[in-house]
């Protein structure tokens, strides 16, 4: 049986994996700070949304080019996490899933929604992350989107 300690680790554990992807979709919504949305990943994270047909971005010099594109074209977004769920969980380690809806207004229809071809997004996607602990806090070294529901 584990020690009152490991277990108390644990439960610090899940509680700060479920508040770092929190605090990464409120930082993605907020869409002032770059750098502070930059912060919840490791160097060397993936971004994997391939099965949503976007591209694959590798470490923080391309994640830098992806939120700064978004942060310019989407003038309003909003993402919900649900069914946040633990797979694996070791000492710097660990993976989880969980539900995720994402909505958002580009900037060309925010400033004329008469136009076409700026229509808003929606998508219902299950990530799965993977985290690594980094200087005692955990950051997110792989983000994947699978869809939930077809588009």
């Amino acid at each position: 049986m584990k020690s009152l300690e490991q277990r108390i680790q644990t439960l610090e554990d899940r509680q700060a994996l479920q508040e770092r992807v929190s605090s990464y979709l409120i930082a993605l919504d907020d869409a002032a700070d770059l750098e502070q949305l930059l912060s919840h990943f490791t160097e060397d994270a993936v971004f994997d949304m391939t099965a949503l047909e976007y591209q694959i971005f590798e470490g923080m010099a391309a994640l830098r080019e992806l939120f700064a594109g978004a942060f310019a074209s989407m003038s309003h977004s909003a993402h919900y996490a649900t069914n946040f769920k633990i797979d694996s969980l070791d000492q710097d380690t660990a993976a989880a899933r969980t539900h995720v809806i994402g909505m958002g207004v580009p900037a060309a229809a925010a400033s004329a929604p008469e136009s076409k071809g700026s229509e808003s997004v929606l998508f219902y996607v299950q990530y799965h992350l993977e985290f690594a602990r980094i200087n005692d806090s955990w950051k997110i070294s792989s983000l994947r989107g699978q869809p939930l529901m077809p588009s």
